[in-house]
């Protein structure tokens, strides 16, 4: 619930942003947030873009999928 005040910055200054996989921490998905400058849609585009060219996402969530949940 607290979750949306910690972007609440960005989105007020129109920062362009993306929250793109970045693997895994002790077999969860973590997620990695890249801000760019104002009107600087196409350097986050293109951070993502080569971010996800270098580390492949798509197997983790196969291996997410398949871990067991614990009570």
């Amino acid at each position: 619930m607290i979750g949306w005040c910690l972007t609440y910055f960005v989105n007020f200054t129109g920062h362009p942003a993306a929250s793109i996989p970045a693997g895994l921490s002790e077999g969860l998905p973590v997620g990695m947030q890249i801000i760019g400058r104002r009107n600087a849609d196409f350097d986050v585009l293109a951070a993502s873009a080569a971010f996800e060219r270098l580390r492949p996402w798509q197997d983790n969530y196969r291996i997410c999928r398949e871990r067991p949940l614990e009570a």
